[in-house]
């Protein structure tokens, strides 16, 4: 009898419980308790869930995640690498590799080395023909050959940093 009046059910054998209880306390020890064991790091946040545009240095974090901004308009700094023609540069940072940066206005002050501030979109699958289609104008097919199908920066505002 318990202490509330009750009878104790003697459905399961004192003797099997004993059996039974250690190897349950036993089951939760391990190499496996050590939370970083086997820990993964996995980002399930989809590319439109980002509701904060990004504001900052053209860097490598930023280089690595600029697919997930794909429609969003950012606010950049960096530098300019080299100039593809009147409306295209790339744009350099700390140990990010280059992206192409293209305007719908010739930018003729532009030249390497220049800190530049922008706001731009970052767009998949850069395509020349549908860039010259967009601005009716001809542009230099080889100067741009080399980031085809490329991520790339469609600014809209390009300001020369002192």
């Amino acid at each position: 009898m318990t202490r509330s009046g009750r009878h104790l059910r003697r459905g399961v054998p004192v003797v099997l419980l004993a059996a039974l209880l250690p190897g349950a306390a036993l089951a939760g020890c391990g190499e496996d308790d050590d939370p970083a064991a086997g820990a993964v790091d996995v980002d399930v946040r989809p590319p439109e869930d980002l509701a904060d545009p990004y504001t900052g240095a053209y860097d490598a974090a930023f280089r690595e995640d600029m697919e997930a901004y794909a429609g969003i308009e950012v606010s950049l700094v960096g530098e300019v690498g080299r100039i593809v023609s009147p409306i295209a540069f790339t744009l350099t940072g700390d140990g990010a590799e280059p992206v192409l940066v293209v305007t719908d206005r010739e930018m003729p002050d532009l030249r390497p080395g220049q800190a530049v501030a922008l706001g731009a979109e970052p767009t998949e699958d850069f395509d020349l023909a549908a860039l010259e289609r967009e601005l009716g104008t001809d542009l230099p097919d080889e100067a741009y050959e080399e980031w085809d199908g490329d991520v790339f920066l469609d600014a809209t505002t390009v300001e020369v940093r002192p």
